[in-house]
């Protein structure tokens, strides 16, 4: 089983410029597919400056990564520059190719994406972590090993002293500023202590996560029953008939009532949840945050709100959700409440960095 490190902790991520004894680019044979390009070799990629980017459509951290690659892409592959995502997936509906290449197209991925269905890749390069970057020069030899978030400007800082070592006295950009989101190493930002990843599953360790006395029933519904009261950090809690799966909980009321619902108590900033429509038809979720709708200061990206100023999400594709990005750090109890059978919820991952606002 593969290491989930989301690098939630993310000071400490981002100083792990160094992580492992990949000294060379590895190949990229045992693939499941290529996306955005024909399948490429070690001899295609011979001369080329190459950012080895392993990630997943569904990690976080990856995603909060992407501005800054595609900046890079957009900037320097007119100096042999490519960068080749990994796609390694965590679940097993990211590792279907027609969900990747919805997500390249939805998240703007345009540069060449190998698909690892089978992690052989991974274990080629000796990865445990998604995100984790190899930053190539044009002999194949491994100049930077980042493992998780941060030092983007020192990212692009190396990938432009390898392009002036190809052709000096190219006239470069200065690399692009840290993002607000990611000042976190700038003064006054803080990085609290958060709510570990949630896996709502039994796949990665049984009863861990789930806070119910039923308990998980492999491949049954089972009718759950929620009090409400005395719910624990980190634990899911549900009321009403749900299908128990491998990686996953599905929502299987038939009649839908009001008060079914998954639970989880956290104490974070931001909130991001991967979720399913596993019918394949949109599912209407309403959010709630300590017993009300969510305040529109505290909204996710993802959140909307009716016309009586109910939050709710739309889950129409099977990828990660930002439910909540709350001003303020803080301990909350966050609810989801099913409008239609089907909704299929797979984890929640929590982020606790702050820039200082909240000071």
């Amino acid at each position: 089983m593969k290491a989930w490190a989301a690098c939630l902790a993310v000071v400490l991520c981002a100083a792990q410029a160094w992580a492992g004894t990949i000294r060379t680019i590895q190949s990229f044979d045992g693939n499941t597919g290529w996306l955005n390009s024909q399948p490429l070799t070690l001899a295609d990629l011979h001369g080329k400056i190459v950012l080895v980017d392993f990630w997943e459509y569904t990690c976080v951290n990856c995603l909060r990564a992407l501005p800054y690659e595609k900046v890079w892409y957009d900037r320097y592959k007119q100096y042999n520059f490519v960068i080749v995502g990994v796609h390694t997936p965590e679940f097993s509906f990211s590792g279907e190719k027609a969900n990747v290449a919805a997500a390249d197209a939805r998240l703007g991925v345009t540069w060449p994406v190998v698909l690892d269905g089978n992690s052989v890749v991974w274990q080629r390069y000796q990865n445990e972590y998604w995100p984790h970057e190899f930053l190539v020069d044009g002999d194949g030899h491994v100049v930077l090993d980042h493992v998780g978030e941060g030092d983007y400007p020192a990212t692009e800082r190396a990938i432009q002293d390898l392009i002036r070592k190809q052709q000096p006295g190219v006239d470069l950009p200065k690399p692009m500023e840290l993002l607000a989101a990611d000042s976190y190493t700038k003064p006054g930002a803080v990085c609290y202590p958060q709510t570990p990843e949630v896996y709502v599953g039994l796949w990665k360790s049984p009863d861990a996560s789930l806070g119910n006395r039923e308990g998980y029933h492999r491949d049954a519904v089972v009718s759950y029953s929620d009090s409400g009261r005395n719910h624990f950090d980190g634990f899911v809690y549900l009321q009403g008939p749900w299908f128990n799966a491998e990686q996953a909980m599905v929502y299987s009321g038939k009649d839908v009532a009001s008060d079914d619902h998954l639970d989880v108590r956290y104490h974070a900033i931001q909130v991001v949840s991967v979720m399913k429509p596993e019918t394949g038809k949109p599912i209407t979720v309403y959010v709630d945050q300590d017993q009300k709708p969510l305040a529109q200061k505290d909204a996710g990206s993802d959140i909307r709100y009716d016309a009586s100023g109910q939050s709710y999400v739309v889950v129409d594709q099977a990828r990660a959700y930002e439910l909540v990005m709350n001003k303020y750090f803080g301990h909350h109890d966050l609810r989801l409440r099913p409008a239609a059978y089907g909704l299929g919820v797979y984890s929640f991952a929590f982020e606790s960095c702050e820039v200082g606002t909240d000071r």
